[in-house]
């Protein structure tokens, strides 16, 4: 977690990503990259205008650029990062594809994003941007939804399934635990459908650590509707946690069809998710 690439739009959420992400930084002897991305594509589909910014594209833009960097300066002030370096940069063009573009950029291994969910028939169709970058990034992905203080983290909380297929994931996973120096949670949700006894689950959750040489651990198996339900509740029970979760990263009809518990849970869960898309079988 040596460069961190922190997309910014200047909000209170925003400003609570940035501070996690520069106290990660403080930690690992990294330095935090803001990204702030001027989009103008609306322009042209509202007004439906063959070229619309054609005589001030660059004067609006230029503008757009100068108001930037003066907020960063006043959010860089207000943050204190101390010996952090954090540097600003500015894309244009459509969000996710300047923060994917930044990551291969900046050489970015981790990203940190503010995230206020998404629900309903929006959730469905759109999802939250950080939902969006969780299923494409090829880095490691901390979803943020409060001021949660990194030093104060001392719960991992890791739900899994009994496989013995996920050795990458385990190992991203581990060196996870040895930064924050945390207890690693192993979480099974057990859902109506699945018939296994509870005892039968924790056994093979025991097999699954010993298998993969995991320290400092637990084993919980815990009953609920759906997975997703099942992880957030565990989470609002245990304090100073954070969440780490694999996703498939599908996209388009497949995403509709088969979705991803761990999208779901970025939506939804008020502790900060870290996320890492999986290409393990």
């Amino acid at each position: 977690m040596k460069n961190i690439l922190v997309p910014c739009e200047f909000s209170k959420a925003s400003e609570q990503a940035l501070r996690f992400a520069i106290e990660i930084a403080a930690l690992s002897q990294g330095e935090v990259t803001v990204l702030h991305v001027i989009n103008l594509t609306p322009g042209y589909i509202e007004t439906l205008e063959t070229n619309p910014y054609y005589v001030n594209s660059m004067s609006i833009l230029a503008e757009l650029k100068r108001q930037a960097f003066a907020d960063f300066e006043e959010l860089k002030q207000k943050l204190n990062a101390g010996n952090v370096v954090v540097k600003f940069v500015i894309e244009q063009g459509l969000l996710n594809h300047a923060i994917l573009k930044s990551i291969h950029k900046q050489d970015a291994d981790l990203v940190v994003m503010a995230t206020s969910g998404a629900s309903g028939l929006n959730e469905i169709l759109v999802g939250s941007n950080t939902e969006k970058i969780v299923r494409s990034s090829p880095v490691p992905v901390f979803a943020v939804h409060k001021n949660q203080k990194v030093e104060q983290i001392r719960n991992i909380i890791f739900p899994t399934t009994i496989e013995l297929n996920k050795s990458a994931l385990i190992e991203k996973v581990k060196a996870l635990q040895t930064f924050f120096n945390a207890k690693l949670h192993l979480l099974h949700v057990k859902t109506p459908e699945l018939k296994r006894k509870d005892q039968e689950l924790k056994m093979a959750l025991e097999n699954f650590a010993r298998f993969y040489s995991l320290k400092n651990y637990t084993t919980v198996v815990k009953q609920a509707k759906t997975e997703e339900e099942g992880i957030i509740k565990f989470a609002r029970q245990l304090e100073y946690s954070i969440i780490a979760m694999s996703t498939h990263g599908h996209t388009g009809l497949t995403h509709l069809m088969l979705g991803s518990i761990a999208e779901d849970v970025v939506n939804h869960c008020p502790e900060a998710v870290w996320t890492y898309t999986a290409h393990e079988i």
